[in-house]
């Protein structure tokens, strides 16, 4: 990314393939971090549909794949 940009135009989005985005976040307990990888492998395996992420009392419990087959 380069900090002489013309006027007016817009900053370069951050790349997804940056070191930084393959971290693990940092202050997140061992179940936090569980979740996030189990939304992500959900989201990972589904071309399309939904993913549906249940909370209770401010907890995940429950995460629902539903994944959608179109037939053309």
């Amino acid at each position: 990314m380069s900090a002489n940009r013309p006027a007016g135009e817009a900053p370069e989005p951050p790349s997804l393939d940056a070191p930084a985005s393959r971290s693990e976040p940092v202050g997140l307990t061992a179940d936090e971090l569980e979740v996030i990888r189990r939304v992500r492998d959900s989201l990972r395996s589904i071309r399309f549909g939904t993913v549906l992420i249940v909370v209770q009392d401010g907890k995940v419990v429950q995460i629902e794949t539903a994944e959608k087959i179109r037939l053309r």
